[in-house]
């Protein structure tokens, strides 16, 4: 993983965290602002337990996400998810230089099978950045449980250092089989009393499993990378297939990575808006479901265009990322064109290929064609005032 990041499995020979000590004390739980401690997105936190189960027991519990139902699509879409989330969770993404990284944060995780929770540890940043305010930051970092955020853990902050050891423990309340469909996201900020606290990087972990099973406790070691610059309004992954037979056009709307916050929270509420346009017109929209408080959403849903086969070539498909508002108008996040007139490479590339493919054998749709797309911030204007087409 070109040295984003290491990992290795704890024994009880001087490496192992506090709480795996016979004598640690379990007093220590009683509040999150003590090193160490214990701390829950839950109303209980409890110590570790043993397991009985083996280590390939438990990778055989894994749970495999199909995304349409069709099981011949699950290696495909693995392959280019692999390849293309890969430089976003460990912060070589090419949109970004070397200023990007901002630092390292250590960490360790093992699921409790007794109390059916995931346990992390969070033990120290080294290296964070200097800001404008002074030599010495404020640092503390917020935990997510991805796609859900429905809680968050949050650790002490330390002060007026740049490598901070924070040795705090804390739980997440998920079962063993949901563990492959989340990701978990670290968010380092820096503390200031005053003013809003600065925002010092992200990490986002998306395979849990990738190093460990999680059986025994595993130390990472990963970068934290900056927030997005002026110019970057966030990617998507989208899937494409075409079946002449049919005369139907598929788009797996797969997730999102690193939204534009719009609400005072910080925070959008995303859905995915696609409308089909042809000869200077907007035919047929379709829109996914809403991600609540999710700079992140994991959408993996399929919408589906009639468009007969004499058209398709010339068609054009308009892709909006927009954030719901309660009260007013919902704003675009970003959006990206996918067809010959499409702005970018990536949107003439995907539909080409997409177009071109063959279907296997005794199959009437070819093979899922997947991209990342990078958002633009406005609808090009060749889109923009496109007038609706009569029915």
């Amino acid at each position: 993983m070109n040295g984003s990041y290491r990992a290795r499995v704890l024994s009880r020979n001087g490496c192992s965290p506090p709480w795996m000590d016979r004598n640690f004390e379990t007093s220590t739980r009683s509040s999150p602002c003590t090193s160490p401690a214990i701390a829950s997105t839950s109303d209980s936190c409890e110590l570790l337990g043993d397991d009985p189960r083996s280590a390939s027991s438990m990778r055989n519990s894994m749970f495999l996400f199909n995304v349409d139902g069709n099981p011949e699509v699950i290696d495909e879409m693995e392959d280019i998810d692999e390849r293309s989330v890969m430089h976003y969770e460990l912060g070589f993404y090419d949109k970004t230089d070397g200023g990007c990284i901002r630092g390292t944060l250590t960490f360790a995780l093992r699921y409790d099978f007794i109390h059916r929770v995931l346990m992390l540890h969070v033990i120290r940043a080294n290296n964070l950045p200097v800001e404008d305010k002074g030599v010495t930051v404020d640092p503390y970092v917020k935990m997510y449980l991805l796609p859900e955020r429905r809680g968050h853990c949050k650790t002490r902050i330390c002060k007026k250092t740049n490598d901070p050891e924070f040795n705090e423990m804390f739980s997440f309340d998920v079962s063993f089989n949901n563990l492959a469909n989340r990701m978990l996201q670290f968010t380092v900020y820096d503390f200031d009393r005053f003013t809003r606290h600065g925002l010092i990087g992200n990490i986002i972990m998306r395979d849990l499993f990738e190093k460990s099973d999680l059986y025994t406790w595993t130390e990472y070691t990963m970068h934290i990378v900056a927030s997005q610059n002026k110019n970057d309004y966030g990617d998507l992954l989208l899937f494409l297939t075409y079946s002449n037979q049919e005369e139907k056009l598929y788009i797996n709307v797969s997730k999102a990575y690193n939204l534009r916050p719009m609400d005072i929270t910080g925070a959008s509420d995303p859905y995915v808006k696609i409308e089909q346009t042809f000869n200077g017109k907007r035919f047929k929209s379709k829109k996914s479901s809403t991600k609540r408080a999710n700079l992140n959403p994991v959408f993996h849903e399929t919408l589906v265009f009639d468009i007969p086969s004499s058209q398709i070539a010339e068609t054009n498909i308009l892709i909006q990322v927009m954030d719901w508002d309660r009260i007013g108008k919902d704003d675009l996040l970003g959006c990206c064109i996918l067809g010959k007139d499409s702005p970018t490479a990536d949107g003439k590339t995907q539909w080409d290929n997409c177009l071109n493919a063959v279907p296997e054998e005794g199959q009437l749709k070819n093979k899922p064609v997947g991209q990342w797309h990078s958002l633009l911030s406005e609808v090009p204007e060749a889109f923009k005032n496109m007038p609706k087409a009569k029915k």
